[in-house]
């Protein structure tokens, strides 16, 4: 939307775009999130509530005060000096009266909770040390986040905060988290406390912080260069996922444009719904199977409630991620079957562990030592890391293969770049599968995402049971271009003719092989390739659940021409 045709516009109004976004529109308030803060609950209070308030974070600063003494004492025991010195900084932070004093007008002034109020304390005292000439005390103000961090975990034990954000979202308008960058487990943590939308300056395109806010339906931008310079905490953002777009503090038409934008939307959705739970059908009849993506279990309830055809890609990584010792294969097993039976008889591909340097903690545990290569993308990573120490590799493989007992199962293998490594995988199952006592293994098939692998389908056809195409690493590896990288944005395109390319001599060695094949990268949702993929003769494409109706729509105008014999 031109800002033109919303005549005189606010002088503080500020607009610009993202390199990547999900979809959805939200009109909502801003909450800065820097450094890795965790979100807090935002609640206005009424008047015979604040004084309670106060009480509270006076309550929350002697508590804290009291853990700087207690951990000053354990280090004096054991005579360590230096970070006896960072806890007095803390410890002088915490106790100034100014603070209290600052953060308690807040509450009062502004009727609203006391981590709110710190909060902002805490921005504004950050700023001051920002401008400091001196370097060493510009650097003082991570000091003030760790002292404030004190307190706030306080409050927060105190407050509930997951009630917090459930109360807020019933009488407050929507909030929307914006920050220097996000991983993915803070977008999984904000989409479970009930958050709005969410903005980063870093990202680029296809980045799996926003792959997984695609997948679980949260309105996200990346790549919002510039959005934190001179934003402040309560100020109204429109977020236009839909068009990669932010507007910060616009005026009062522009906001009723959005929102008839907004319910034009709603009606092009409650369009969609008509495709809810019917065949994925072309316009004569042929058969192209959706999936749905899926990372975490909570994800299916939106996913079955359109109707998928099956799970396309289960991340496995993700049940790593969240625990803080390798799983177990009882462990791994039960959340693997939870899958299989909730599905009732469709499909589940799961693809084994993949991970690099870029997750530092699970490849210590796999590799038995801290990453030390430059380039972790193209580095000891996926099947290559796995490999290398087979045990992790053979408690996962017993896992799924008991799991595949219960419903069908396929095992996908993750950065596949020569046949051995296929035949080495085949051949940990089979000792797998004898160990169990279990009779035949379920379906094991190569990932065709390193331009290698794409030019020896022909060959890896012959020890793999499908393919699945995962065009995001295919694409990044074949264009020598950072798919997270927003300076790559322009070169990370899927029209390049040498991606087709791959993706044909892919599709016709299945064809020769007679085994599927399947796509499960992003390009799986984009429309312009709908067609292709269906005259490719594709089994499935496999998408974030939210794209699955559009592309069924799409599908359902499509008439089946092959392209290959």
């Amino acid at each position: 939307m031109s800002p033109k045709r919303f005549g005189q516009l606010p002088e503080n109004r500020r607009d610009g775009k993202g390199v990547a976004s999900s979809s959805g529109i939200v009109i909502g308030r801003v909450q800065k999130l820097l450094h890795g803060r965790q979100p807090i609950p935002e609640k206005y209070l009424k008047p015979e509530q604040l004084e309670a308030e106060v009480d509270r974070l006076l309550q929350a600063i002697t508590a804290a005060k009291k853990e700087i003494d207690e951990e000053r004492q354990h280090l004096s025991n054991i005579g360590t000096r230096d970070p006896m010195l960072i806890l007095d900084v803390h410890c002088m932070l915490i106790a100034d009266p100014e603070l209290l004093k600052s953060a308690s007008q807040r509450i009062r002034n502004e009727c609203i909770n006391a981590e709110w109020a710190l909060r902002q304390e805490m921005d504004v005292i950050q700023t001051v040390f920002e401008q400091m000439k001196d370097e060493y005390l510009r650097n003082r103000k991570d000091d003030v986040e760790q002292a404030g961090r004190r307190i706030l975990s306080h409050l927060l034990g105190q407050s509930k905060p997951e009630q917090g954000l459930q109360e807020q979202s019933a009488d407050k308008e929507p909030v929307i988290y914006v920050g220097d960058d996000f991983s993915v487990s803070d977008i999984v943590h904000m989409w479970r406390h009930g958050v709005a939308a969410v903005v980063t300056e870093q990202g680029g395109v296809d980045a799996h912080n926003i792959i997984v806010a695609r997948g679980i339906g949260l309105p996200a931008l990346v790549g919002a260069t510039g959005i934190l310079n001179d934003i402040h905490d309560g100020e109204i953002l429109i977020l236009d996922a839909e068009q990669g777009l932010w507007v910060l503090n616009p005026s009062e038409i522009e906001q009723k444009a959005y929102r008839k934008f907004m319910e034009a939307i709603l009606v092009s959705k409650r369009g969609l719904e008509a495709f809810a739970c019917k065949p994925s059908l072309s316009k004569d009849g042929r058969e192209l199977k959706l999936m749905a993506n899926i990372e975490f279990p909570e994800e299916l309830d939106v996913a079955e409630s359109i109707g998928i055809d099956g799970i396309g890609l289960y991340r496995s990584e993700f049940l790593f991620i969240n625990e803080t010792t390798m799983p177990d294969e009882t462990f791994q097993f039960e959340q693997y079957v939870m899958l299989v039976r909730r599905m009732q008889g469709k499909p589940v591909t799961m693809r084994l562990l993949d991970v690099g340097g870029d997750r530092p903690w699970l490849y210590r545990d796999l590799a038995g030592a801290d990453y030390s290569g430059a380039n972790p993308a193209m580095g000891l990573r996926g099947i290559r890391l796995m490999l290398r120490n087979p045990e992790p590799l053979k408690v996962q493989l017993r896992a799924m293969i008991r799991a595949a007992q219960e419903g069908p199962v396929n095992i996908l293998v993750p950065m596949i770049s020569c046949r051995e490594e296929m035949e080495q995988v085949r051949e940990l199952a089979d000792q797998c599968r004898n160990q169990l006592g279990i009779t035949e293994l379920p379906p094991i098939g190569a990932m065709i995402e390193v331009p290698a692998a794409a030019l020896i389908a022909e060959d890896l056809g012959k020890v793999s049971d499908f393919f699945s195409i995962g065009t995001n690493d295919l694409m990044q590896y074949t264009l020598a271009s950072d798919r997270s990288d927003d300076e790559m944005a322009g070169l990370y395109q899927s029209g390049h003719a040498a991606i087709l390319q791959l993706i044909l001599l892919a599709a016709s060695a299945a064809k020769k092989h007679g085994i599927p094949i399947s796509v499960c990268g992003e390009l799986a949702a984009d429309p312009e390739w709908t067609a292709t993929f269906l005259n490719l003769d594709m089994q499935y494409l496999s998408m974030s659940a939210s794209n699955i109706l559009t592309i069924r729509r799409y599908l359902s105008r499509q008439t089946y021409l092959p392209l290959i014999s």
